[in-house]
């Protein structure tokens, strides 16, 4: 695997092989109903080229895991990082055994990639009748599917049956396309604000804190599912003061899901949140922590086991504000 500088270094033909994700699979009578009342999206109207940001919460409204959501040959697929995802998959078939569901990793069935535009539109071809074009729209094959990212450096997720990792691999090396490891990922999507959380954050967060709703990862119209009340209340009643916030440090520092972030206040530092997500770079650090909602990118903040390390937020590529819900006028 290739070592990457910075983000901004990245080559124009790049794959990323994304062993840190695992895959999880719904089917059988029930799998709609049963996976509708477990996610905060709508799946009864989730189509086969759709694919979803979602989160899964416990009954408090606390976040197991955030993944993509996703149809695929009459089964759906929860797209997430290994650590939230065991989570999940154990929960999952704890209430499933009450529905005509079965529920299964398929972690090792698929091969995940994350692939630059340039080395998508080389490569897919041979597995793919043709590309997605719009973001979070997916294509089918007997090979898996790949839909198109929705992140600010352009790509496609590609998940890939594992007998063909191997020709897959080569045709990136005979094209001069770098393959990267899972950290390069991260970075990207940190760097567009998209969560995701490791062990320290599990049933740590509703799903708010960490912007799922800018993602379109909550309907709050479609009725009952885990942790729903809470999630709605959240909402309704304006409850949440909290967000999540990207940071990059212009060198490589261990960073780790878990660690404290302090705010300076004056001539003094507070505690402000805790890192969800991390990705080191060989020259550059990124990470996303959950912070108050009412963070500017002029404050300051710095690790409070590094304080040597100060940096500022990057700024937000979507709005965290919500309108106000009809629901709450009438009841007046």
């Amino acid at each position: 695997m290739t070592a990457l500088t910075t983000l901004s270094e990245l080559p124009s033909h790049y794959a990323i092989k994304l062993n840190d994700n695992m895959a999880i699979k719904l089917e059988g009578e029930q799998a709609d109903s049963y996976l509708h009342g477990q996610v905060t999206v709508n799946i009864n109207a989730l189509d086969e080229n759709t694919v979803r940001h979602c989160a899964h919460c416990d009954n408090k409204g606390k976040t197991w895991s955030i993944s993509y959501v996703a149809r695929h040959n009459n089964s759906i697929f929860m797209l997430t990082n290994k650590d939230a995802g065991s989570h999940s998959l154990a929960q999952l078939n704890k209430y499933g055994v009450f529905s005509k569901v079965d529920i299964t990793d398929e972690t090792n069935q698929y091969t995940q990639f994350f692939l630059g535009e340039n080395l998508a539109q080389m490569l897919l071809n041979t597995y793919f009748e043709t590309l997605p074009s719009d973001p979070l729209t997916s294509v089918h094959s007997e090979a898996g599917w790949v839909f198109k990212s929705d992140t600010r450096h352009n790509g496609y997720y590609v998940v890939l049956a594992s007998s063909l990792t191997s020709e897959f691999e080569q045709k990136v090396k005979d094209t001069n396309g770098s393959i990267f490891e899972q950290n390069v990922y991260d970075a990207i999507m940190i760097e567009s604000a998209v969560p995701s959380i490791q062990e320290t954050g599990i049933s740590e967060y509703v799903p708010q804190m960490m912007n799922v709703q800018a993602l379109n990862g909550i309907d709050f119209d479609k009725g009952c599912y885990m942790g729903q009340e809470v999630v709605a209340r959240t909402r309704f009643l304006g409850k949440n003061k909290r967000a999540a916030y990207s940071f990059s440090v212009p060198k490589a520092v261990h960073v780790k899901a878990g660690d404290t972030l302090e705010k300076q206040l004056g001539e003094n530092w507070r505690r402000a949140g805790m890192v969800i997500r991390t990705a080191e770079l060989t020259e550059e650090t990124w990470f996303m922590a959950v912070l108050s909602n009412d963070t500017t990118e002029q404050d300051i903040h710095r690790l409070a086991d590094q304080v040597e390390i100060t940096c500022y937020p990057s700024p937000l590529p979507y709005s965290i504000e919500q309108a106000k819900s009809a629901l709450v006028k009438n009841r007046k």
